[in-house]
């Protein structure tokens, strides 16, 4: 893992605007930014998580102006070099998290060693020897969702990547077939209130295999979490990349695979 860091790092300054970071960010193709405060010690990380989610609470004037302090997320989570794939392995599944600045102890900007990300980690899987048919495509996946368009984008997805994917029909009888086959399962609970999600959810809670439920709502995912009491089984916030959802599938069928 260790030779997957990017070495090459891109900072700002907290007193900066949201206007120098976006910028910033398109002009090195990069997805995350450390911020800097004025003893040069990183206070912060933006990432495009954080300018998808919060600038759309913002006007357009805000938001040209707004500085960086106001969208970083703090503190930053780091990896430890000595402790890499351990630590790691915490932040995305536990945390969530999908860049790992990676340091030794100090968090000085001369002391930041590189950054890690959850894409980096994906590419470097699908280019390794590992065939992603044999290690992911093992049986058929269902896809939950009340928006019919949005079964129909993920089957689009999914079905590029060789799974065998079953969306049809109402949720009634998706959740029937995903229990009585204990397929993997992605539920997108989008367009539902949370009791909706809990009245869906309460029915799977007992499923076996693999779980995975998506939403672009921050105030369901902590509340979704506590439903949910099976190692196999996440709650995942949107926007996520395809890189994120199969890292999760892996992990969550090796564990399966462990199991069983």
């Amino acid at each position: 893992m260790k030779e997957l860091i990017k070495r090459r790092l891109v900072f700002v300054e907290a007193e900066q605007t949201m206007t120098d970071v976006v910028a910033t960010m398109r002009d090195q193709n990069i997805s995350s930014i450390l911020v800097l405060n004025h003893d040069r010690h990183v206070v912060g990380i933006v990432t495009e998580r954080d300018i998808v989610q919060k600038f759309t609470l913002l006007e357009k004037q805000e938001k040209l102006h707004a500085s960086v302090a106001a969208f970083m997320t703090r503190p930053v989570a780091f990896a430890r070099l000595s402790h890499l794939e351990e630590d790691v392995r915490e932040m995305f599944f536990q945390k969530h998290l999908r860049h790992f600045p990676v340091n030794d102890g100090s968090v000085h900007e001369k002391d930041i060693l590189g950054m890690l990300t959850v894409t980096d980690m994906t590419r470097a899987y699908l280019k390794s020897g590992q065939n992603l048919k044999k290690d992911l495509v093992k049986e058929s996946l269902v896809i939950v969702s009340r928006d019919i368009g949005t079964r129909k984008r993920y089957q689009t997805l999914f079905e590029a990547l060789n799974f065998t994917v079953i969306t049809g029909g109402d949720i009634d009888l998706l959740v029937r077939q995903a229990l009585n086959g204990v397929y993997p399962i992605v539920f997108d609970v989008d367009n539902l209130t949370l009791d909706e999600a809990k009245k869906d959810l309460a029915r799977l809670k007992t499923h076996r295999g693999v779980f995975i439920v998506l939403s672009s709502q921050p105030q369901l995912v902590e509340p979704l979490k506590k439903l949910l009491n099976n190692d196999l089984h996440c709650v995942a916030q949107k926007p996520l990349d395809i890189s994120y959802i199969l890292l999760l599938l892996s992990r969550l069928n090796q564990a399966a695979s462990q199991a069983s």
